[in-house]
């Protein structure tokens, strides 16, 4: 039976429905079949007041007789009769006391049990018309979802482009799963699979091209730490990649090279004497040295680190000769931040404070002139 089938039958089911919950609104009008019928034991009753009223009738006789000294042969008082007839009169207001409270007794536990009866079998149609009820719930139910069977698919389908679109796979695949079990397209929601992995890809190398692009930039400047450091974080998140296992090794090559393009540099500064570019590219090539390689630089190392000693040297002692005790100064706390141990650096330690004196002196001195000059 199709959707549509399924939806025009759900109409009489709630038309049938609506009646019975009718029904059952109606049998809630509790009330005993009694209600409405005649006194019970009305006979008896007015046999009973008859009988009384005779008894009580004959009682004040009999009392009236005894007083009167009826039956005595002196003309008293006949206590036996009178006796007679308060015990008569007794036993009648008795009868009219106790006989209404039974009878009232009896008619109440009889409309109880009436009643009790009544209930039962209300309760009883009540229980059948509600698993009716139930169970036309239930039809009525599965021909409503299969009436927005369409409307549910379209939401399912909305749900899947709005997770692929914010990248939630995990998110589209369970609701793929869900559609395939719920409504049985199996081939909808395998070529939904397919979408979600495609877009998934895509992301994923959109995502990797942007970090490659980063990395090589580091590579370009010789930034290998922060290299490696995205390196590492592509692994742990593409472990089995083969462009990102490759980098590893690219960055050791260009590592290898930049080291033998520094060693060139190294070796031309030294033939040309270049002392100043020579120790800016020692110390470069420093991080990039094993012991070994260390180890053979230090000769050369050692011969340009003692030129520019000298250097700095000769300056510092042209610049004292000339009393251009700024310039001497300046040259004198370079040559002790770069050689701290030489003896060099401690003789200028020792003139540091006369060097400050006179570059003081000097710097005042350049200040009065600039304004006489100006005039």
């Amino acid at each position: 039976m199709g959707s549509q089938e399924y939806a025009a039958s759900a109409v009489p089911v709630r038309s049938r429905l609506s009646q019975q919950c009718f029904e059952l609104r109606s049998l809630v009008k509790w009330g005993s079949p009694m209600a409405g019928l005649p006194g019970r034991f009305s006979q008896l009753r007015w046999l009973q007041n008859v009988m009384c009223l005779a008894a009580m009738i004959g009682a004040f006789m009999l009392i009236g007789l005894g007083v009167a000294g009826y039956g005595s042969l002196e003309k008293a008082p006949n206590v036996w009769m009178i006796a007679a007839g308060g015990f008569t009169l007794f036993i009648a207001v008795m009868l009219l006391t106790f006989v209404p409270l039974i009878l009232k007794l009896e008619s109440t536990v009889n409309r109880q049990f009436g009643e009790i009866r009544d209930l039962t079998d209300a309760l009883t149609r009540h229980t059948r018309l509600l698993e009716l009820i139930v169970e036309n719930t239930r039809i009525s139910d599965t021909a409503k979802s299969l009436a927005h069977r369409g409307q549910e698919l379209d939401a399912l389908r909305g749900a899947i482009r709005d997770d692929v679109r914010n990248e939630k796979w995990e998110l589209a695949l369970n609701l793929i799963e869900e559609m395939e079990r719920r409504f049985g397209y199996k081939e909808e929601a395998d070529h939904l699979r397919e979408e979600v992995d495609e877009a998934r890809n895509s992301a994923i190398e959109a995502k990797l091209r942007e970090a490659i692009t980063l990395i090589e930039g580091h590579f370009e400047i010789h930034e290998w730490d922060l290299a490696q450091a995205e390196i590492d974080r592509l692994l742990v998140a593409l472990p089995d990649h083969t462009r990102v296992l490759s980098l590893q090794d690219r960055m050791g090559g260009l590592k290898e090279q930049h080291k033998r393009e520094l060693m060139l540099a190294w070796q031309e500064a030294v033939r040309r004497c270049d002392t100043d570019h020579a120790i800016d590219v020692l110390k470069e090539l420093d991080q990039y040295l094993s012991s070994a390689e260390a180890e053979a630089l230090q000769s050369s190392a050692r011969d340009v680190f003692k030129e520019k000693l000298l250097q700095r040297g000769v300056q510092f002692r042209f610049a004292v000769t000339e009393k251009r005790w700024t310039d001497a100064l300046n040259i004198g706390l370079d040559l002790i931040r770069e050689f701290p141990n030489a003896r060099m650096a401690g003789e200028v330690r020792d003139v540091l404070d006369t060097l400050r004196d006179r570059a003081r002196a000097e710097a005042e001195a350049a200040a009065t002139e600039l304004p006489e000059m100006s005039s």
